[in-house]
């Protein structure tokens, strides 16, 4: 994370060096003070206090500080970030992929965000994670994007896929299964919430997304797994039950058939590589 009032001239406050870069990330920015813009080859923008700033890994961009400002940066890769913090992600670049996006933020919802980070950055900075540690990083981070979708919405409007569409419909389907896929989330459930037969259902989405939902639903669950074996000291079982499956012995099972080692060979492995 980066706390940052950069580019400053000391001679004449208020204009500001540009600069031009891309990185391997995603990028989540508040700004707290001041103003500037950001640009791209196919836009630009005014940021100002309360703006909360995504930019997609890879976008080239630049940047100048027009007006002393300050912020809080945080930078990620997508794939390590819990599944319903990648679903919340990819949704907001999903009209726009290669754009910065902002959200405006005001009043208690700035302050509110600003605790977010700063809390994401305390258990990220601490020598030794404890077991909430995980938990703690991925409501701040969540609440984050939360906010940005939440005060973005208005200006999404006219870029939304028509309501009603198949593609409108499956997009709803995966927020909620991004938001349920760890509880006992039935296929036939969702499919009544949009009036559809569950054969139809699964037809549509996996039209769409590529894969069935049971399969979509697995996959998210075995992901969020690795995870918490390789950020977390929980224990197996524990993991097996918070991500959604309700047999141990079937968590093993899927576990190794997508991955090629059980569980606890995974986190042996990562653990042996980080040190």
């Amino acid at each position: 994370m980066e706390h940052f009032a950069p580019h400053i001239f000391q001679a004449l406050e208020g204009e500001g060096l540009y600069r031009s870069h891309s990185h391997e990330s995603d990028e989540l920015t508040l700004i707290l003070e001041g103003e500037g813009s950001y640009t791209t080859q196919s836009h630009s923008i005014l940021v100002a206090r309360g703006d909360l700033i995504l930019i997609p890994t890879n976008l080239f961009h630049g940047f100048v500080c027009l007006k002393a400002w300050k912020g809080i940066s945080v930078h990620f890769l997508k794939e390590q970030v819990p599944s319903y913090c990648q679903y919340l992600i990819n949704h907001a670049f999903q009209q726009n992929p290669d754009h910065i996006l902002v959200s405006r933020l005001n009043g208690w919802q700035l302050d509110k965000a600003e605790l977010a980070l700063k809390q994401l950055e305390e258990e990220w900075s601490r020598k030794q994670h404890g077991e909430l540690s995980y938990d703690l990083m991925r409501n701040a981070l969540e609440s984050l994007l939360l906010s940005y979708h939440a005060n973005a919405s208005e200006s999404m409007k006219a870029s939304r896929i028509e309501q009603g569409s198949d593609n409108q419909i499956i997009q709803d389907a995966l927020k909620v299964i991004h938001g349920a896929y760890q509880t006992t989330l039935k296929i036939s459930d969702l499919a009544v919430h949009y009036f559809l037969s569950e054969s139809i259902f699964r037809k549509k989405f996996t039209d769409i997304v590529g894969v069935s939902p049971k399969q979509y639903i697995i996959r998210l669950r075995l992901n969020e797994a690795k995870r918490l074996l390789q950020y977390t000291r929980k224990p197996i079982e524990w993991i097996s039950s918070e991500v959604g499956f309700t047999s141990s012995s079937r968590f093993h099972e899927l576990f190794v058939k997508h991955f090629g080692k059980t569980p606890l060979e995974w986190r042996k492995q990562e653990e042996s590589g980080s040190t």
